[in-house]
């Protein structure tokens, strides 16, 4: 399933069907919140700090759900993040993003892979 995220009320109606598909295949409850963090963050990011539009594509493959998110506006977030101090207001998304997936990569092309491991 492919979704064109131009805004954040289109943003909350993707993840929730990401989440329902998500359910549907069985994945576990566990997964299902952390897949949805990881897609709110990633995608958050893309609208809030590169001021363009993005496409959401998944499928479940080998045991892993895998996210691919592609910008209008490339957006690449920190290659190795580090946890923002505790009483900053942000800088720990992608440092969490980074704590559950199995993979995240950025390829040639700007599509950012995501993959977390079912179990």
């Amino acid at each position: 399933m492919t979704y064109e995220i131009e805004n954040y009320e289109l943003l909350r109606h993707a993840t929730e069907e990401f989440c329902g598909f998500l359910s549907d295949a069985n994945v576990p409850t566990e997964r299902i919140f952390d897949s949805r963090l990881v897609v709110y963050e990633l995608l958050g990011n893309v609208l809030k700090h590169s001021n363009g539009k993005a496409s959401l594509r998944y499928t479940i493959t080998d045991g892993f759900v895998e996210v691919k998110i592609l910008a209008s506006v490339p957006y690449e977030p920190p290659k190795c993040p580090k946890c923002a101090d505790v009483y900053a207001e942000s800088g720990r998304g992608i440092f969490l993003v980074d704590s559950i997936c199995h993979e995240r990569v950025l390829t040639e092309d700007g599509v950012l892979i995501v993959r977390i491991k079912i179990e």
